[in-house]
């Protein structure tokens, strides 16, 4: 079985990193995990930004319907006892960390590496990965797999009312989600 990832809300908020994560654990490299509160926050962060309630509902449904072994239940008994692995400012994100615990993820992938101190985690033997390293690292471990994934991901677009977007277009998009070192490395061996 792959190594699993939880992912956290905010690297499930931005369409195109979503789409190449889950794109990625459909393609067999890791097994994604999350929890209905995890999933909570992303359907509160796009409908406060704009999207329409019934399109982001129907987004969710996909994902879970896509990955139904990714959700992990019965996290909450571990949510308290999670306050001395992350910062006392961030109370929020201890569930994160807690449903890590309970689904027996191998990492927590999530823009706020700020809030999960490493040496907080250690002990917990739950590593805290930006997106950027978590896809870089996939790159470098099966790059025809993850170049495959980026040019379906193209591919798949242009349904209306949006416009195809080219490859390089998901590139920029992914740059613009923090994955800039992924994205020029993923450029670089398109290249070659």
């Amino acid at each position: 079985m792959p190594f699993s990832a939880v992912l956290d809300a905010c690297v499930l908020y931005p369409n195109a990193l979503r789409d190449t994560l889950l794109r990625t654990a459909e393609a067999g490299i890791y097994q994604p995990l999350w929890s209905e509160r995890i999933l909570a926050e992303v359907r509160g962060a796009l409908v406060r930004n704009g999207r329409p309630e019934q399109a982001v509902d129907r987004t969710l449904s996909f994902v879970r319907g896509a990955f139904p072994e990714a959700m992990i239940e019965g996290w909450e008994p571990f949510e308290d006892s999670m306050g001395n692995h992350v910062k006392d400012r961030h109370v929020k994100d201890r569930h994160v960390l807690a449903a890590a615990v309970r689904g027996h993820a191998d990492v927590i992938v999530t823009l706020n590496l700020r809030d999960f101190p490493s040496s907080a985690c250690e002990h917990l033997d739950i590593e805290i990965q930006h997106p950027d390293t978590f896809l870089c690292y996939e790159l470098e471990q099966a790059p025809d797999v993850i170049l495959q994934v980026l040019r379906e991901q193209a591919a798949a677009t242009g349904k209306p009312p949006h416009l195809p977007m080219s490859l390089e277009d998901v590139l920029s998009s992914l740059e613009n989600c923090g994955t800039p070192v992924f994205a020029a490395t993923a450029r670089s061996l398109l290249q070659h």
